[in-house]
């Protein structure tokens, strides 16, 4: 099993979060972007860490904020995805209106908005962990997003 970190949207590969899971789980943090954070295209990302899993077959993403959206769209994409951990996924439903979402720009939140995400079921164990105290992801949008997919391999914690 092999065991990697995606980080968030303000965020680096080496953040404190990333060396941390480097350090305590031996995970390996993904590097998707080689932009500014306004200029990521998400589809590029998911690309992106799809290359960089495509050897393991036995892979276990761990997505932070934007990181938990790249890793289910990558899960969705790889059979080699057997397990996510969720961080306060920014998985945004339908029912939200982006455009009075600030601090990221809307070609972006509108990639993020992905009706896939809850339309289809996601195959591998998922684990979704929800803060309570994260003001940047509602924590709705996780709990939304986990019934919307009807997945009876999601644990809530």
């Amino acid at each position: 099993m092999m065991l990697y970190y995606i980080h968030g949207y303000q965020s680096e590969p080496n953040s404190i979060k990333g060396i941390l899971f480097k350090e305590k789980l031996n995970a390996t943090p993904i590097k998707y972007r080689d932009c500014k954070p306004e200029e990521l295209v998400i589809s590029k990302a998911v690309k992106k860490i799809m290359e960089q899993i495509q050897k393991d077959n036995n892979v276990v993403l761990i997505g932070s904020s934007l990181g938990g959206l790249l890793a289910v769209k990558t899960a969705m994409e790889s059979k080699n995805v057997k397990q996510l951990i969720l961080l306060n996924p920014a998985i945004i439903p339908l029912s939200v209106d982006i455009t009075k979402i600030q601090g990221i720009p809307l070609r972006i939140l509108q990639e993020m908005q992905d009706e896939q995400l809850f339309r289809e079921k996601i195959l591998c164990e998922t684990f979704l962990i929800l803060g309570t105290r994260d003001d940047v992801v509602p924590n709705e949008w996780g709990i939304e997003f986990a019934k919307k997919t009807r997945s009876n391999n999601t644990v809530f914690t």
